[in-house]
């Protein structure tokens, strides 16, 4: 079953447009799940930035 679903990131360009990523910061997704937020994120840092994601749910 989980294998078919398909998740759409609500607000994914203001959560992260709302962080004002500099290309050198660092950064924590505590709730990584299938990467939304963390893949625009990175998209933005440069090689000295970095990103941290983590999360609990094991189902994510």
């Amino acid at each position: 079953m989980m294998e078919n679903y398909k998740h759409t990131t609500v607000l994914l360009d203001e959560a992260v447009n709302g962080l004002n990523i500099r290309p050198d910061g660092i950064y924590i997704d505590g709730t990584f799940g299938r990467g939304g937020h963390s893949r625009l994120i990175l998209s933005q840092l440069g090689e000295e930035g970095r990103l941290l994601a983590i999360d609990r749910d094991p189902q994510a």
